[in-house]
C-alpha cells in the first residue's frame, strides 16, 4: 500500500502521468463545495465530492479500469449538479430584488462555466485513460 503511493508521488515528480489524475480528483473535491444547495439536493454536490476523493484514490491504488469508470462516474456526477443547480438558480431568481439580480448572474455562470470546465476534463482524462489501456493491451503490458 504504502509502495503503491511512493510510487505514484514518484511519477508525480517526474510527471509521469497520475499528475493530471490527481490534480483532477483535487479540482473536484474543491469546485463541488461552491455549490451552495439546500435541503435534500446538498446530498449531490457531497457525492461529487467524494468522487473527487475516490478518482485520488483510484489513481494511487486502482487499476486503469477502475480510474475510467470513476472519473466517468463523477463526470455525470457533475452534470447532475449542474442540472440541480441550475433549477434552483431559476427559484432563486425569482425571488431576488431586481438589484440583485446582476450578482446572481456572474454567479451563475461562474458555477456552469467550472461545470463546463470540469465535464470538459472529465470526458477528456477517461478518454485518455481507454486510449492508456488500448495501448498497454496491445503491448501486453500493464492492468488494461
Amino acid at each position: 500500500m504504502i509502495r503503491q503511493l511512493t510510487k505514484t508521488l514518484e511519477a508525480v515528480w517526474y510527471a509521469a502521468g497520475p499528475a493530471q489524475y490527481l490534480l483532477y480528483g483535487l479540482w473536484t473535491i474543491i469546485i463541488s463545495g461552491t455549490f451552495a444547495l439546500d435541503g435534500w439536493h446538498i446530498i449531490f454536490p457531497v457525492v461529487w465530492k467524494l468522487g473527487g476523493v475516490a478518482v485520488i484514490a483510484v489513481t494511487i491504488w486502482g487499476s486503469m479500469k477502475a480510474k475510467q469508470y470513476v472519473i466517468l462516474a463523477n463526470t455525470l456526477m457533475a452534470i447532475m449538479v449542474g442540472a440541480i443547480y441550475t433549477s434552483c438558480a431559476i427559484m432563486v431568481g425569482k425571488q431576488i430584488d431586481a438589484q440583485d439580480i446582476d450578482l446572481l448572474r456572474g454567479s451563475t455562470q461562474s458555477h456552469y462555466l467550472s461545470l463546463l470546465l470540469m465535464v470538459s476534463w472529465g470526458y477528456y482524462l477517461a478518454n485518455l485513460v481507454s486510449r492508456q489501456r488500448i495501448e498497454f493491451g496491445r503491448a501486453g503490458i500493464g492492468d488494461a
